[in-house]
């Protein structure tokens, strides 16, 4: 017998295979916003990629058998860093001394008419319909522009087209988005909630070309909507004939300015009604979150089938939701008709839903003023950009270089930031500014 074989019990154990080392993508991520970051157009982004970087850095250290790329983490964090320095100096220039011929006074100017506008006003007004439905009850809603549609045409129709008095219009027009509410619950709020999702989608947009179309203009106005209805409202402005701020002029004020912020007349009219809505609107539904109606809506968000199981009626529940929710939408709606004074159906597309939606998403959901910062901070930001970008790209020599952006991508690139700026409020506080974390569950059941 060979007796220098080793018995199994006495060989000598395998070595493990090395696992080969990886590069985190947090590396990636921070390479990619310093270069965006340097380039200025896209300059908010450096301070993310100082973060990333840290992140990165972080993780390489503390298990360097598995990740590697410690430099190029480093790389990531220096360009966030120049990038940042590149910016504060850029802004601080351009403020004091007009650096580079922007003239940011102008930039703040604009954004802040903006968030404190008639704009703001309507989608704050959107969001917290939407955050009735999606933030405190889980239903995706992606036709509020739907529900803003009925609301300003149920008005315009019953003025305009059936020669109906106003009051009676704002009735139309808060009880049609009810109605519509109820005609798309009804089959879909007992199935998954991706259902009410298509559902939804489909009916704004089915609802936009109705009131477009031809065969419907003795009706809807066609694609050129309809107007003539507003009179009354404007009629009603308070601020018409005051003569507070000019003194000398029996017209009053074409503008109210206060310093870096400048308002007409009848913009100043919309802003104190829509205002008032809003606050309106927020304590109501202050209110209702905090009854036991609105803590059910968030045990139905949180678990449906525990909440069946009680014995409660969840679908009557959720009905309630969506008309509230819509109705909001339609307030939104109508508000929008009287201070613009005309309908039209272009108006109403989807990409009203998903901005409203942003507003939500940044604000946070199931906050009640989560909308309203949302809404203002959206178009803070959208507004500032198309501001900045149409002066970086004016004139013959222009400061952006036209290989990087032209005066005719100056309206658009604001919307790209904007979807970067929200891509990465997703990955550093998907929660949004005021909201938390848990309250962004989908039941997808």
């Amino acid at each position: 017998m060979n007796t220098t074989e080793k018995s199994p019990a006495t060989e000598e154990p395998k070595a493990a295979p090395t696992q080969a080392r990886r590069t985190p993508p947090e590396v990636v991520t921070s390479i990619v916003l310093g270069i965006l970051g340097i380039t200025l157009a896209l300059g908010f982004t450096s301070p993310f990629a100082i973060i990333k970087g840290r992140q990165a850095v972080a993780k390489i250290d503390e298990d360097p058998a598995r990740y590697d790329g410690r430099p190029l983490a480093m790389v990531g964090q220096v360009l966030g860093i120049v990038g940042t320095v590149w910016l504060v100096a850029w802004l601080v220039l351009s403020f004091t001394v007009g650096f580079a011929g922007i003239d940011m006074f102008d930039v703040l100017r604009t954004a802040l008419n903006q968030a404190l506008g008639p704009n703001a006003i309507v989608y704050a007004l959107a969001a917290i319909g939407l955050n009735v439905h999606f933030g405190y009850t889980g239903l995706l809603n992606f036709g509020q522009a739907g529900f803003m549609a009925v609301g300003a045409y149920g008005l315009a129709v019953t003025v305009v087209t059936w020669d109906q008095p106003f009051v009676l219009g704002i009735l139309v027009a808060l009880l049609a988005p009810v109605l519509l509410a109820l005609v798309l619950g009804v089959p879909t709020l007992r199935l998954r909630a991706d259902y009410l999702a298509i559902a939804t989608i489909a009916t704004a947009e089915i609802l936009r070309l109705v009131f477009g179309a031809v065969e419907t203009k003795s009706v809807f106005g066609g694609s050129n909507g309809l107007n003539n209805y507003a009179g009354t409202y404007q009629d009603a402005n308070i601020f018409r004939t005051w003569d507070v701020f000019n003194p000398g002029g029996a017209l009053g004020f074409d503008r109210l300015d206060l310093w870096i912020m400048s308002f007409s007349k009848r913009d100043l009219w919309s802003m104190v009604i829509g205002w008032l809505l809003v606050a309106l609107c927020c304590l109501v539904v202050w209110a209702l979150m905090r009854s036991p109606w609105g803590r059910l809506l968030r045990a139905i968000r949180e678990d449906e089938d525990a909440v069946r199981s009680l014995g409660k009626n969840v679908f009557a529940y959720k009905m309630q939701a969506l008309v509230l929710g819509g109705l909001f939408g339609g307030l939104a709606g109508l508000y929008l008709a009287l201070k613009q004074a005309s309908v039209v159906p272009s108006d109403y597309s989807t990409n009203m839903t998903f901005l409203a939606f942003v507003a939500l998403l940044i604000g946070g959901a199931a906050r009640v003023a989560g909308p309203v910062i949302g809404a203002m901070i959206l178009w803070f930001l959208i507004s500032g950009m198309r501001e900045f970008f149409e002066q970086a790209t004016a004139g013959a020599d222009p400061v952006m270089p036209t290989w990087l952006m032209d005066n005719t991508q100056a309206s658009l690139i604001r919307f790209v930031a904007v979807g970067l700026g929200l891509m990465l409020l997703m990955i550093f506080r998907p929660q949004g500014i005021f909201g938390d974390r848990r309250e962004i569950a989908i039941d997808g059941r």
